[in-house]
């Protein structure tokens, strides 16, 4: 199994941070590995909100279909993606910091399954690599949040 924890800042308010990832959408934005990114069901996100990404692998592009597990509004969402041969799990958190901003704490793992699992050490030392640009690519993401032309600004 492949795991990554990781903190990041954000210059918003713990709702504002948690919209914008609880919309698995996003990831497209973020992160270089998904080339796509489309929600699958209808109305408020919550527990059974599906998306599907499209990760590319290699020379591949791989469609994958997160679940919504876990939706604590402004504070935790969890993803699941399972297939045959593979699981993977996002836990996010956003905790209000006391300057009324926020941070991330993206909890990552992705594990092999069946006869597969023996290339985990393996698959281990890519995913870190992968998910450690997708994180930087999020902490700019995070830090554009507050000058995004939809975001309400002080007077509004």
């Amino acid at each position: 199994m492949a795991n990554i924890v990781e903190h990041v800042p954000a210059p918003v308010d713990p709702a504002t941070a948690f919209a914008y990832l609880a919309d698995f959408t996003n990831t497209r934005h973020w992160d270089p590995q998904i080339d796509g990114a489309r929600r699958l069901d209808d109305g408020p996100i919550g527990p059974g909100s599906a998306f599907e990404v499209d990760l590319r692998l290699w020379r591949r592009t791989v469609p994958i279909i997160y679940t919504v597990t876990t939706f604590a509004p402004h504070a935790r969402v969890v993803l699941e993606a399972t297939g045959r041969w593979f699981h993977g799990r996002d836990d996010v958190r956003v905790r209000a910091l006391p300057d009324g901003t926020s941070e991330v704490t993206w909890d990552a793992t992705f594990a092999l399954r069946g006869p597969l699992r023996i290339l985990d050490p393996l698959m281990a030392v890519g995913f870190r690599r992968v998910a450690t640009a997708a994180v930087a690519g999020l902490a700019v993401a995070l830090s554009e949040l507050d000058h995004a032309p939809d975001a309400p600004d002080e007077e509004g």
